[in-house]
């Protein structure tokens, strides 16, 4: 029986940004940049899932992706065993581990490690293997949860234990089957499965196939019929000689079911030759749609992944897969759509991820203001006037290639993270250097992300790629953060705000901190991005060349996390 594949899923945090652009959000990234000259070679290796829990006999899959910090190259990967060889029995292929069938022995922490330019970053993956099937106690003892079972054991009807962990998974292990009834309607399928009508997960490459996998033939309804002189239903694979036809779950099982063998001929894992578009700007309630094509024997399954987790449930969101091709349809986009969308291409051979990801940026795009600035003459040669504020006449700025400058009509937009269930949306906890310290999330308050790990250093959240990048239409606009801690002592005298770019650091440190910051209650930062506003490390205050500097490649926005010595929790 094919089995599902189980995950983990993180957390997230909310700020408020009035800086644009588009983003990557990975679960559990890893960073490597040992080399302070390597720039945009630094290394950034995602692993999915970070820890997975299956039953013995099942099959485990982690999946790892290693790239430079500007997307430019992908290093070869590999998988190793912590503490000893990887299983016998299990598949490396490129970036995948799989192993078909788990045992106990399997159980353990796996390590992804990719290399570049001599260079290394590991990151982890923990499997546990719990052993299969009920327990039979002595008929002598009375049945019932309180007699005969362990405390992490649930009681059937007849004389048997199972393990809670296995009540409610979709399958029957007491013989009388209660252990799966009275459950809860929904459960979570990975964003490459499809949710049975039984409430079984599957892969959906394996709809319409010609198998029962849901056991309610619910994964092959809704398949296309076969048209008229076709020999073959659409769910089964026409051998070569065209007079045999074969369940398509048969096509390259290793076996040759066709007569002729046909069925396990050019058997190769996917290939993805046409990727999405990389980026995407769409109007807020507009739809789009974004198209992949891979080539692989079987026809490969297009699946779509929004920031490693699932796009937006049916009818908001359509997927469809046909020969390779497919297409991913959103209708009304929402700011929850924006982010980065992953083309992943799998058959019974592999899978492959597409690369880069198409990221989807949504905006509101307000009607422009009308001109209020007063005349060109009145603002000497060498400044400008906004009209969006009243700052007066400004110093052009033109990277040292003029003095001459005018306004422009460019507009901003106000860009916020959104957080669901299981997601970061890319914020990870690094150091103020952006080493990461953990990735231990909590959901205790929804749609923040909170983390109540004890750490000796100051520890900063770290946004994703969409903050970062030309930010120069920035400058002047408001940055607004909302946190939360809780603890005791006195307040942090750490930078609240880095940003860095072109080799220039810049810090905002807000005034009156103590009065501000108060454990358990909001604390709301909000300030203009003027130069004033920012100073280096050292104290020196900043010139409106450095922060123009900055922001015309941003390449780190940190936000503190840590406020006091004593901290329990910050969000």
């Amino acid at each position: 029986m094919r089995r599902r594949l189980l995950g983990t899923a993180l957390s997230a945090v909310v700020v408020l940004l009035a800086l644009t652009v588009p983003t990557i959000a990975r679960r559990h990234n890893y960073y490597s940049n040992e080399n302070s000259n390597a720039g945009s070679e630094d290394l950034q290796i995602t692993v999915y899932p970070h820890e997975l829990s299956v039953r013995e006999g099942r099959e485990a899959r982690f999946e790892c992706r290693a790239r430079t910090s500007d997307g430019s190259t992908f290093p070869q990967t590999r998988w190793t065993k912590v503490g000893g060889p990887l299983p016998k029995h299990a598949h490396e292929s490129g970036a995948e581990l799989f192993i078909p069938s788990t045992n106990v022995n399997d159980r353990g922490r796996y390590a992804c490690i990719a290399v570049l330019n001599g260079r290394s970053v590991e990151a982890y993956a923990t499997l546990d293997v719990q052993s299969y099937g009920p327990q039979t106690f002595s008929n002598a003892l009375p049945a019932g949860p309180s007699h005969g079972c362990m405390a992490d054991e649930r009681a059937c009807g007849s004389n048997e234990c199972v393990k809670s962990d296995y009540v409610c998974d979709g399958e029957r292990d007491c013989r009388d089957g209660s252990d799966e009834e009275n459950c809860p309607a929904k459960r979570h399928c990975e964003p490459n499965e499809f949710r049975c009508n039984n409430d079984r997960c599957v892969q959906k490459m394996w709809l319409c196939d010609g198998d029962d996998d849901c056991g309610d033939r619910s994964d092959e309804q809704n398949c296309k019929e076969r048209k008229p002189g076709e020999l073959c239903q659409p769910t089964e694979f026409q051998c070569a000689d065209k007079r045999q036809c074969v369940p398509r779950s048969f096509q390259c099982d290793g076996t040759n079911d066709c007569r002729d063998g046909s069925d396990e001929v050019g058997c190769v894992q996917p290939t993805v030759v046409q990727p999405p578009d990389s980026n995407r700007i769409v109007r807020q309630g507009d739809q789009f749609k974004l198209t992949c094509r891979a080539v692989a024997v079987p026809d490969p399954y297009i699946n779509w992944r929004l920031n490693w987790g699932p796009v937006c449930e049916p009818p908001r969101c359509q997927q469809h897969s046909e020969g390779g091709v497919g297409t991913l349809t959103v209708n009304n986009a929402q700011p929850m759509d924006q982010g980065a969308y992953t083309c992943e291409a799998i058959n019974v051979k592999g899978r492959v991820l597409a690369t880069p990801d198409c990221i989807v940026r949504i905006v509101n795009i307000p009607a422009p203001p009308p001109p209020t600035a007063p005349p060109a003459q009145s603002c000497r040669s060498g400044e400008y006037n906004s009209p969006q504020q009243s700052k007066g006449c400004l110093n052009c700025f033109c990277f040292g290639v003029s003095n001459q400058c005018q306004s422009s009509n460019w507009y901003r937009t106000k860009e916020k993270l959104y957080f669901a269930e299981g997601h970061s949306d890319g914020v990870v906890l690094t150091d103020i250097e952006k080493r990461p310290v953990s990735e231990q999330f909590e959901y205790t308050v929804p749609e923040h992300l909170t983390n109540t790990e004890s750490h000796p250093e100051i520890r900063y959240w770290q946004l994703p790629q969409r903050f970062l990048g030309d930010k120069v239409s920035a400058y002047g606009g408001d940055l607004s953060i909302q946190l939360q801690y809780a603890g005791s002592g006195p307040i942090s005298p750490e930078p609240l705000i880095v940003l860095k770019g072109n080799g220039i650091t810049l810090v905002h440190r807000p005034r009156d901190q103590e009065r501000t910051f108060q454990p358990h209650q909001p604390v709301r930062v909000q300030f203009e991005t003027y130069e004033n506003n920012f100073e280096h490390l050292s104290g020196q205050p900043a010139q409106r060349s450095d922060l123009m500097m900055v922001l015309a490649d941003l390449d780190t926005f940190l936000i503190r996390a840590t406020h006091t010595d004593d901290q329990t929790s910050t969000r």
